[in-house]
């Protein structure tokens, strides 16, 4: 026996916007003989039930709906009748023929449901977070349509606002699922390139609207809904994509901050597909295989750096829409330049997974070791060419930062100050001169070095010569190439006119033709001679160290000299591991980068595991073996 009575407490709830489990009196409800169809349609002037065939959909018959009070809630009760498949029509602002979204039953998985009840809702237990949360487009009892679901704790009431209903909390509450803190609603009908959010009433009467965390597309900022939408892109990548990982390839990584690289004739940030082609240009002159973004999740503030994710799933809407965003991936890639993206925000291993997957990702940077782990467990073989692990070797860089900040003449010993930093052959960290050491007023890192003008520059050469040479993968963040003094605060664009004086031109040269090196020297840049667990044999006299890096053959490797000093040294006996003639293939003492041409000349033949090279103040120099 069914029973069904219309309570005026409950219309009451429905029409203010408090009821908690809207199903109890929306929909179609059987009692006894008859069957109540009730609605709550604020913005029309009448209401009817339209009776149609389950197979065809066609019409049968049509019941006037009666309204209660003046409040939107209309109610028809139709005797002698099972309960039948219907629609609604509406009249008045917005008349509209739809299938009820109260008629149809749950619109979510059970099983995931109960997974994320017993604590079970992981990646690996083949639970994937957009399969329940979020909005899904679906087809329910053969109805199109949208499944809406929160976890929502503390709430009493949540409801799906959007254009489709005038951003009216009390239109479509949802479904508390029983047991559980997730409500959940199926719309019926095309809700494609429709902005919504979630409302949620809390029990201090307190209410809360936000965007769908899940959601693939948001609006525009400074617009924050969320977006319905379906993501179509050809990609052309395909040769790219099977090649990657294949080999082992150097890491260079050039660091950017899109809003704040480059800004169009208006002053604007360059979009997706503006950035891409200039980027890929200039990071392919320059010598990097690599450009890593500061995250472009949806974020909230303008003024931040991306790090305050609210939408995890979708590129931020300010520089173009995901497709775009793809469009750009994809062309940094015909370029043959990989693409990674700051995620230490993020926290879900599904989310991770997803980016890597629809946006075709090279390497995520992350810092959470189990994260990291469970992210290879997840990726599977599907990983191998995707980097996961690019954590940054912060402690390192920084003190040898430091050290370079120490005028020259209190520098005392590289060794003592850097000690208790692992130098080992076989290092995989990051070693970034990040956007980390810049930041906060820190200023540039050519302005953190000691001295007048000249010296400056010399030391900045040197740092960044020594990073480049020591073990591990590299990262520069932009603008630091160039040699200017402003570091970076999150607004303010590059400040690309100081290109216009020589030492901030030659700077970069000189970083260009640095990364050439790193790039066709495996001494630098490859596996080395299976040397795992060999720490770097550095050796040290007075303010001068050099040290070998061994490439695949004895023939490759590459011997550096690194003087701290304000004093040229000369006849300086760098051991070789090799007899022959060597020479000087890079010297940041060279007139073409602004050094001051004491650089070595010729060539330097090994006598007893020796050669004699001179060691400039304040340079750095690379010697290989003349084959």
């Amino acid at each position: 026996m069914e029973i069904f009575v219309l309570k005026s407490d409950e219309v009451a709830a429905i029409t203010r916007g408090t009821h908690g489990n809207p199903h109890h009196i929306l929909g179609m409800h059987q009692c006894l003989n008859d069957c109540y169809v009730n609605a709550y349609l604020p913005r029309a002037t009448a209401a009817f039930v339209l009776r149609i065939n389950e197979e065809t959909g066609e019409p049968i018959f049509k019941y006037p709906m009666t309204e209660i009070g003046s409040q939107g809630f209309f109610t028809v009760k139709i005797e002698d009748s099972g309960a039948f498949a219907y629609k609604l029509i509406t009249e008045g602002e917005q008349a509209a023929e739809f299938y009820d979204p109260y008629s149809f039953g749950y619109s979510v998985d059970p099983v995931n449901v109960m997974k994320v009840v017993n604590g079970d809702d992981g990646i690996l237990s083949d639970f994937h977070v957009k399969d329940l949360f979020g909005a899904r487009q679906i087809t329910l009892d053969g109805v199109q349509g949208v499944s809406f679901c929160m976890n929502m704790p503390g709430a009493t009431r949540v409801s799906v606002v959007g254009d489709f209903n005038g951003w009216d909390g009390r239109v479509n509450p949802m479904r508390r699922i029983d047991y559980t803190d997730m409500f959940e609603l199926f719309i019926p009908g095309d809700l494609m390139n429709t902005r919504y959010k979630f409302e949620a009433l809390y029990r201090d009467g307190n209410t809360d609207i936000f965007a769908d965390p899940y959601a693939e597309v948001y609006e525009v900022a400074p617009g924050n809904a969320s977006v319905l939408a379906k993501l179509e892109y050809s990609w052309s990548d395909s040769s790219y994509m099977k090649k990657r990982g294949s080999v082992s390839a150097p890491v260079n990584i050039y660091e950017v901050h899109m809003p704040t690289w480059k800004r169009n004739s208006d002053g604007y940030p360059l979009n997706y597909l503006e950035f891409g082609k200039e980027a890929a240009m200039y990071v392919k002159n320059m010598g990097y295989n690599y450009i890593q973004f500061m995250p472009l999740m949806e974020y909230r503030d303008d003024n931040g750096w991306g790090y305050d994710t609210v939408g995890m799933f979708a590129p931020t809407s300010r520089f173009g829409t995901p497709t775009e965003f793809m469009a750009m991936v994809d062309h940094f890639h015909s370029k043959g330049i990989g693409v990674i993206m700051d995620m230490v925000s993020v926290r879900d291993v599904d989310c991770i997974a997803y980016w890597i997957d629809t946006y075709h990702l090279d390497g995520v940077r992350l810092e959470d070791e189990e994260l990291i782990r469970a992210l290879r467990t997840t990726l599977g073989t599907a990983g191998d060419a995707v980097m996961t692990d690019l954590r940054w070797n912060n402690e390192a860089v920084s003190r040898v930062t430091d050290f370079m900040m120490i005028p020259p003449v209190n520098r005392g010993s590289f060794m003592d100050y850097t000690c208790g930093i692992p130098f080992d052959e076989k290092d995989d960290t990051v070693w970034a001169l990040s956007h980390d050491e810049v930041a906060y007023e820190r200023g540039s890192y050519a302005s953190k070095m000691s001295g007048g003008y000249e010296d400056k520059y010399a030391d900045l050469r040197l740092l960044f010569g020594l990073i480049m040479s020591l073990p591990g993968r590299k990262l520069t963040f932009m603008g630091q190439e160039l040699g200017g003094f402003v570091g970076f605060d999150g607004r303010t664009q590059i400040d690309w006119s100081v290109l216009e004086f020589d030492a901030n031109s030659y700077f970069q040269k000189y970083i260009k033709e640095l990364n050439k090196l790193y790039d066709t020297k495996n001494a630098l840049c490859g596996d080395g001679r299976n040397l795992a667990g060999s720490a770097l044999d550095i050796q040290e006299k007075g303010q001068v160290i050099s040290f070998v890096r061994h490439g695949l053959d004895v023939a490759d490797d590459v011997y550096i000299v690194c003087n701290f000093g304000l004093k040229n040294v000369t006849g300086y006996k760098l051991p070789v591991e090799t007899d022959g003639k060597y020479r000087e293939i890079f010297s940041s003492d060279n007139l073409k980068y602004g050094g001051e041409g004491n650089n070595n000349k010729g060539y330097k033949t090994a006598a007893d595991g020796v050669i004699e090279v001179s060691a400039p103040a304040l340079s750095f120099a690379v010697f290989a073996h003349v084959k």
